[in-house]
């Protein structure tokens, strides 16, 4: 099941996050998408660690 959601977020951080989905060849979502699950689960491993 996927989730819509309205987020506010400052404009240089969207311009840097447009940039990198264009270097990467992801759209804006996808994009924040991947990051987010990026520190999820970066998240998970150091509470491992720790």
């Amino acid at each position: 099941m996927m989730v819509t959601t309205t987020i506010r977020i400052d404009e240089d951080l969207y311009n840097a996050i447009v940039k990198l989905a264009s270097e990467e060849e992801r759209s804006i979502n996808s994009q924040i998408i991947y990051m987010l699950k990026n520190v999820i689960k970066q998240n998970s491993k150091e509470k491992v660690d720790n």
